[in-house]
């Protein structure tokens, strides 16, 4: 009888100290899940934003002038851009109210031509909720480091001569400056601007710039396709390709780039026969 008792308590003893052991472990347990669970899904979030938010808002959320605004943006985070809508609400709740049911007019005080559609399938778009929350804990994950995109210091800005003496381009370079600045947005990710890759018929942009200084319609001043590509960046408006006057080009490259990063530019494009 007594080896009876002596095992029960030595039972209780074990049985509690198993239930101690996984109370205080199961904090820990279940904050590496939260996290675990929290990474997936900014991962599935950068995914759904690279197949659906990528050509308009660029491919590090910085916007794309003229086509959308920026969502990787101090503006946003700070809380500048609820505060002048007059939002009480969270930022998160903001950006799945805004991606679920779209945006049928611009934001006050832009004229963006494109409209922002509904996503939600509540608001007849393509994603379920889930989707949703993951799309916006993906953008949640550029808080606190927001800002646009590096650009080059003034006394190296290259400025907007046409006829500016460059140094040797780097064309992988320049594939990824043109994915960074959100060109490939515009140029090959939709068809906001002209493209720049060879489709049916027509070559790529690298052929393509040799042919534009024969076109009788040409207004431009570049002598060469090098040249004409370098305008076609510093100088946008001094020749549109027709069909595509309305969605001007951003015409401040010139201030933003370095004599290197042109060059690189131009290299890549050079490249796409």
């Amino acid at each position: 009888m007594k080896w009876r008792i002596v095992l029960g308590l030595l039972a209780v003893v074990v049985i509690t100290g198993v239930g101690a052991y996984v109370a205080i472990s199961e904090e820990a347990r279940m904050a590496a899940f939260t996290e675990a669970y929290h990474a997936r899904q900014i991962e599935t979030g950068g995914a759904l934003f690279e197949a659906r938010c990528r050509t308009c808002h660029g491919p590090q959320g910085t916007g794309i002038e003229g086509v959308a605004p920026a969502i990787n943006s101090p503006e946003l985070f700070s809380g500048q851009r609820l505060q002048a809508i007059g939002f009480s609400g969270t930022m998160q709740d903001y950006l799945k109210g805004v991606i679920s049911a779209g945006r049928p007019v611009p934001s006050a005080g832009t004229n963006y031509p494109q409209r922002m559609p509904a996503w939600g399938e509540s608001y007849g778009g393509p994603l379920r909720d889930d989707q949703i929350d993951a799309l916006v804990a993906f953008i949640m994950n550029w808080q606190g480091e927001a800002g646009p995109a590096a650009t080059a210091p003034a006394s190296e800005a290259v400025g907007t001569d046409i006829h500016v003496a460059l140094p040797p381009g780097d064309a992988p370079a320049g594939a990824a400056l043109a994915d960074s600045l959100g060109c490939t947005g515009c140029h090959m990710l939709s068809t906001v601007g002209p493209g720049w890759m060879a489709q049916g018929q027509e070559p790529g942009i690298g052929s393509r710039a040799a042919s534009r200084l024969e076109q009788a319609d040409y207004t431009g001043e570049a002598t060469s396709p090098e040249e004409y590509l370098v305008e076609a960046i510093l100088q946008p408006q001094a020749y549109l390709v027709a069909g595509y006057e309305s969605v001007p080009m951003p015409g401040n490259y010139g201030q933003q780039l370095t004599a290197q990063q042109l060059a690189d530019l131009v290299a890549y494009l050079l490249s796409l026969h």
